[in-house]
């Protein structure tokens, strides 16, 4: 598909769900993003629950630009809209376990490409491992290589706290040591079912710590894959037992999940990276009520710098070499790099400028090989 220029984009969004529309755990959606935007048409709408795409579509034509969803079309199936409507770009938000197949109803990603649609992917890119994830990445390594625009949702990326770790690094002599993740979800509010089983979510480091992930390769460059070391809390022991998991009928969202299945309360992680200098992570679902904790911490030579609450009040504190002095460099709590990922996005369908594209779906695939490696150690080591 050529550039569009300067006329009105036409977007659909496959999914209705609050990584399109908001809602859950916060407000971290595309539609509303898009609609800062401006020069924009809302053509369609996919989902299986079509009721529940008709309300979020009430929702924003009572909203602040209804003028985007006026002529928008809902369909519970996505293939019948992008006959009908023809996008310039979809906006894929669906269930880790719903798309990212070779076959229908999962070949969402491989029919957009055929229909010459560009394509923003949520993370993470599958439920699936790599190994069976890797016709669809292949095909969509080659569908970028002729010119279609595809994006995955890491904005971490596009953060302007990050941009400023990037260049203290690059100029710092040696560049990054070590990198200590550290991330601990509030999962009071996590009412999705899928979530709560591995299967259908991948699990917390597939499906959410893979943010974290992918900072420490943007940050440190590439992992050493077969040095990834793990351990994590068996989720069938005592030690896993939490007192707020939603409830549905009174019962908690993970009842009936087989063993084997269940998500790992903790997880942590080590490996090397490729330029010998070493990373940590360690993941919990362990906080009450809605607000997480975590922090990017990276280390070189006469270098600390952590990044506090990237997700809400975040800011940098940096201690430089030949220093002991740690200093507030950055406070970015009015930064929204969902609306900066979004807005690159659009200038790439509109340019046809892939280069504007910081997480490419072959980038994002190596991404997920990290996060499944540490899955995987932390299975082995679990009696």
């Amino acid at each position: 598909m050529p550039p569009i220029g300067t006329r009105t984009a036409r977007i659909a969004f496959i999914g209705a769900g609050a990584a399109n529309f908001g809602g859950g755990e916060g407000p971290w959606d595309h539609a509303t993003r898009l609609e800062k935007l401006g020069n924009i048409e809302v053509v369609g709408i996919a989902d299986p629950d079509e009721q529940r795409a008709r309300r979020v579509l009430a929702q924003r034509r009572g909203g602040g630009a209804p003028a985007m969803y006026a002529q928008t079309e809902v369909f519970a199936d996505f293939r019948q809209m992008l006959q009908r409507t023809r996008p310039d770009a979809v906006f894929l938000a669906v269930p880790p376990a719903a798309h990212a197949g070779t076959a229908p109803p999962r070949d969402m990603e491989l029919a957009c490409a055929a229909a010459g649609v560009h394509l923003f992917i949520e993370k993470p890119l599958s439920a699936d491992d790599p190994e069976a994830l890797r016709p669809v990445a292949d095909a969509m390594t080659r569908a970028a290589a002729g010119g279609l625009i595809v994006c995955v949702g890491y904005m971490f990326r596009y953060s302007r706290a990050i941009e400023a770790m990037r260049r203290i690094i690059e100029d710092t002599p040696g560049g990054v040591r070590a990198v200590v993740l550290r991330y601990n979800c509030a999962y009071s509010r996590i009412t999705k079912k899928e979530w709560w089983d591995t299967r259908f979510s991948g699990g917390p480091i597939v499906e959410q710590a893979t943010h974290f992930c992918d900072l420490a390769r943007y940050l440190a460059g590439e992992v050493d894959p077969g040095s990834v070391r793990a351990v994590c809390i068996d989720p069938s022991s005592a030690r896993a037992q939490l007192a707020d998991i939603p409830r549905v009928g009174g019962r908690p969202l993970d009842d009936g999940v087989p063993p084997g299945r269940q998500v790992p309360r903790v997880t942590a992680a080590v490996w090397r990276f490729a330029d010998g200098g070493v990373g940590s992570l360690t993941h919990g679902t362990l906080l009450h009520e809605a607000k997480y904790e975590s922090e990017v911490e990276v280390w070189g030579d006469g270098l600390r710098m952590v990044l506090q609450d990237p997700y809400g009040a975040c800011r940098l504190l940096v201690r430089r070499p030949h220093s002991e002095v740690t200093e507030v460099v950055g406070e970015y709590a009015d930064d929204d790099p969902y609306l900066s990922e979004d807005a690159a996005f659009m200038q790439a369908v509109r340019s046809g400028d892939g280069s504007l594209i910081r997480s490419p779906y072959a980038d994002a695939y190596l991404t997920h090989q990290l996060t499944w490696a540490i899955r995987r150690a932390a299975e082995r080591s679990l009696p």
